[in-house]
């Protein structure tokens, strides 16, 4: 037997033994326990439930235990989480098999192709930008994919005659483009992505002038490491906190001596805007901070936390005035998330989005 093979038995043992101590700890303490008659009316389930929920002793502490030794142990994290090598997380939606034939993928393009024809006949221009999979950029040995997803989605979406940005090399480039316990990419991927989007040329570069001001570096534990350990253990076994640094991008003030206007003038509709995920809401990454510096004018925000790429779009669509529409669209699209198979669910008004 070997000593990983001696580990996955060892966890599950010490896993039931501390449970079968919680067990007579909880049932010999002073609580509330399920009235047997609620089992013939459907509710004793419920009552045993609340029960473990709110009176197991040490179960948080437990679970974050457990959980780091697992890790430690075996580089395991719960289910949502890949673990790479030196401290590298991954969201095992990137991991999902992607079938390009798949009904929901053709749904997917299908309908962002209708984004496409119904910003053109407004008169606005969409450019999509497709974000890799950080498995993709940081590790692209451990991504065993039959279909390099990313390549497969610009190769469609240039079929569909629609603009798109490439970030996948500028990306590369970076020593950290994304983080190693978040979803997410760094401030420094995000600004890179940004000058991407304004070397394509699908933007035609405005004349304003922005300045950066750092503002309060910002330490926080990042979102896949809930699916490993505690925060408080997270250090301990190598998941450190991970710091950012978010910035502004303020207009220069001329004091009046003759600003130059923006390209598109200072009287109409706002010169773009941004759709998206947590990848462009989070102000934490300063994307649409670093798209005003790079292109040159003004950029309103219409993404959104933790509703996945088609639900901000959806709701931009049903609030943007079509008499006044912006003249450029960019639409910041997670491509792991064509491998969902609900993802086209989230076009109803009544949906949730993912987790990006």
């Amino acid at each position: 037997m070997t000593h990983t093979s001696g580990f996955k038995l060892l966890l599950p043992l010490a896993f039931f033994g501390y449970a079968g101590f919680a067990n007579v700890t909880l049932f010999l303490s002073d609580v509330d326990r399920p009235d047997v008659a609620g089992f013939f009316q459907g509710a004793f389930t419920k009552e045993v439930d609340t029960l473990y929920r709110a009176n197991l002793p040490h179960r948080e502490p437990a679970v974050g235990w457990i959980g780091a030794a697992r890790y430690v142990l075996l580089n395991e994290g719960r289910s949502g989480v890949v673990a790479g090598d030196e401290g590298w997380l991954f969201t095992s939606e990137e991991t999902r098999t992607f079938d390009p034939d798949a009904a929901s993928v053709a749904e997917a393009l299908q309908w962002i192709a209708e984004v496409d024809t119904l910003l053109t006949a407004m008169g606005s221009t969409l450019i999509v930008v497709p974000v890799p999979k950080k498995l993709a950029i940081t590790d692209p040995d451990a991504l065993h994919d039959a279909i390099d997803t990313h390549a497969w989605t610009m190769e469609a979406l240039a079929a569909a005659d629609i603009a798109t940005v490439d970030i996948t090399e500028v990306l590369a480039r970076l020593d950290q483009p994304y983080f190693r316990t978040d979803t997410h990419w760094t401030a420094e991927g995000a600004a890179a992505a940004a000058e991407a989007v304004a070397a394509s040329g699908h933007v035609p570069l405005g004349t304003t002038a922005f300045n950066r001001q750092d503002i309060q570096q910002v330490t926080f534990t990042g979102d896949l490491v809930s699916f490993v350990t505690s925060d408080t253990l997270a250090p301990a076994v190598g998941l450190p906190q991970e710091i950012v640094t978010p910035y502004l991008a303020n207009p220069v003030d001329t004091g009046g001596t003759g600003a130059v206007l923006d390209l598109f003038g200072s009287s109409g509709p706002a010169p773009a805007v941004l759709v998206g995920t947590s990848y462009s809401a989070n102000p934490n990454w300063s994307f649409v901070e670093a798209l005003k510096l790079s292109l040159g004018h003004d950029i309103l925000n219409y993404a959104q936390e933790g509703r996945g790429p088609i639900v901000p779009m959806r709701d931009f669509l049903e609030q943007v005035d079509q008499d006044a529409p912006p003249p450029f669209v960019i639409w910041e699209f997670p491509v792991r998330f064509l491998s969902d198979p609900a993802l086209m669910d989230t076009t109803t008004p009544d949906s949730e989005g993912g987790n990006a």
